[in-house]
């Protein structure tokens, strides 16, 4: 790919790639993961990797009124994962529904990135470590970024986490270049398994809660909002596939830029004054190049060993036609830190 066509990645991608709600595994990572479980092969192993990355395509869920039912849509998605199961009408579903359920951060793959690493301190989740290791170096190292962050610890790891997120898919293409490919396939193809699955589980939770908001819906208009956040979501993804089947070179400066492009309104949103464009610049590629150091060499590990505790844990954690039995919450917090 030639460097007159970096930088050109649509806004769309911009918006989702930087400063979500804390994720945990970027959505190559879940990716990968399902394409290691291949519960399934052809294209169900499609819609597999496909599930295995949607219950993040509510985490952007930034504008008003929507920002509203962000929190319970995400709790719902990652911690009342079941509920999707209970929702498949058709065998052809089973592979979408599969993916789903690995995703969980009670059990699933999000909990070794959020809760209790493999390979690192057993207490504490693989990207939470790095994240604060990332931080304390930065701090380090760098007057500047302690100057910008010394109020405000927790923004501080915010960041951090949201780099290490993102290094994470970047190491992760050195070892599975194929992987942009298969989302890019993924997120092209004109199945909506996914989306009927996540309406028909989340629509009436969904309508239910918002009547404790100050914006109620419908039945209808909590399916056609739940649609059409997985149709954004789909066309993010097809730009990211795309990105990661370029030179790192190339992923890591389209990165660089995007986390520039949404660095000011983040931070001003936090209540800091955000650097100049050149400062900004240089603290970003000196975290990315310290990210990527800090995950290169356990980066993989930590996934593989994820990938063999799903092998286990969905065979035993997943039952036919049983739900998650937690009573449907109000909205929540989730601890990140």
């Amino acid at each position: 790919m030639k460097k007159s066509l970096t930088l050109f990645l649509p806004i769309l991608l911009v918006t989702v790639l930087v400063f979500q709600s804390a994720g945990a595994w970027e959505r190559g990572t879940h990716a990968f993961i399902a394409d290691q479980l291949k519960k399934a092969n052809g294209p169900y192993n499609i819609e597999e990797m496909y599930g295995a990355m949607a219950p993040d395509a509510f985490n952007y869920m930034f504008t008003q009124p929507y920002i509203l039912y962000r929190d319970y849509l995400y709790d719902q998605t990652h911690h009342y994962f079941l509920k999707i199961q209970q929702a498949v009408k058709y065998g052809y579903e089973k592979s979408s529904s599969y993916g789903f359920i690995s995703h969980n951060d009670t059990w699933g793959a999000d909990s070794t990135a959020h809760q209790a690493s493999l390979t690192l301190l057993p207490d504490e989740g693989y990207v939470i470590t790095k994240a604060r290791m990332l931080d304390e170096y930065l701090k380090g190292v760098s007057t500047d970024y302690a100057n910008l962050f010394k109020d405000y610890p927790a923004v501080a790891l915010e960041v951090c986490h949201n780099i290490i997120e993102a290094a994470g898919d970047i190491v992760l293409a050195r070892y599975d270049h194929s992987v942009g490919l298969k989302i890019t396939q993924i997120s092209a193809r004109p199945k909506t398994n996914m989306q009927n699955l996540m309406a028909r589980a989340y629509s009436k939770g969904l309508a239910d809660f918002s009547l404790t908001t100050a914006a109620p819906l419908t039945l209808e208009q909590a399916d056609q909002l739940i649609r059409a956040t997985e149709n954004e979501f789909r066309t993010a993804c097809l730009a990211y596939g795309w990105l990661l089947q370029q030179d790192e070179s190339i992923i890591l400066e389209n990165v660089i830029e995007q986390f520039k492009q949404l660095a000011t309104v983040f931070l001003s949103a936090a209540g800091i004054t955000p650097p100049g464009d050149e400062l900004l610049t240089t603290l970003l590629q000196s975290s990315f190049q310290a990210a990527i150091g800090f995950i290169e060499n356990d980066y993989l590990p930590e996934i593989m060993a994820t990938v063999d505790m799903l092998k286990k844990g969905m065979v035993k954690e997943i039952k036919p036609n049983v739900m998650a039995t937690r009573p449907v919450p109000a909205q929540r917090k989730v601890k990140k830190y």
